[in-house]
């Protein structure tokens, strides 16, 4: 991200965001640009392969630690997506959302399934979250319904507050 970064400067002078978007890059440089954003984003949203993170961060954080997980760095990744990677990379985007669709639907069925494994509490809420970010990630890339995703995003976050509070005692 950092290099990418880095590049957008030099090619535009600055870092300002709403020059950076009314700037026309090369599909070539898109999509370079567009990969190494991904990169960033996806560990944050969680996205498989880079999703592993998040289990073991919410087993090892106390309550509160985990209430904050599930509230800021899943939403930092897609807010980075809707505000960054999709309006700026446009043609990038449009090439590479087989690219995300595929990964996200795997994510999907595979960390529902390892849900129905899990004994631990804390593992069922970390697996099912990734299900949801992923399902979240497919709504987001489908132009349909990409105004809808920024609800579904804060969705995820509601009724997994209400559990953690109304029984904190399995944190």
């Amino acid at each position: 991200m950092l290099l990418a970064i880095l590049l957008i400067l030099l090619q535009t002078g600055t870092t300002d965001l709403q020059i950076s978007l009314t700037t026309e890059f090369s599909e070539r440089r898109q999509i370079f640009l567009w990969i190494a954003s991904f990169a960033a984003f996806a560990v944050k949203v969680p996205m498989v392969p880079v999703h592993i993170w998040l289990p073991e961060a919410h087993v090892e954080a106390p309550t509160a630690g985990s209430v904050i997980l599930a509230g800021i760095p899943l939403k930092l990744g897609t807010y980075g997506f809707l505000r960054f990677s999709i309006p700026m990379f446009p043609e990038a985007t449009l090439c590479s959302t087989p690219f995300i669709y595929t990964p996200s639907a795997i994510a999907i069925i595979y960390t529902s399934s390892t849900t129905f494994r899990q004994i631990d509490l804390k593992k069922i809420i970390a697996y099912s979250s990734v299900a949801h970010m992923n399902l979240v990630t497919i709504g987001m890339f489908s132009r349909a319904a990409a105004v809808r995703s920024p609800i579904w995003s804060y969705g995820h976050t509601r009724p997994k507050h209400v559990c953690r509070a109304c029984n904190p005692s399995t944190y």
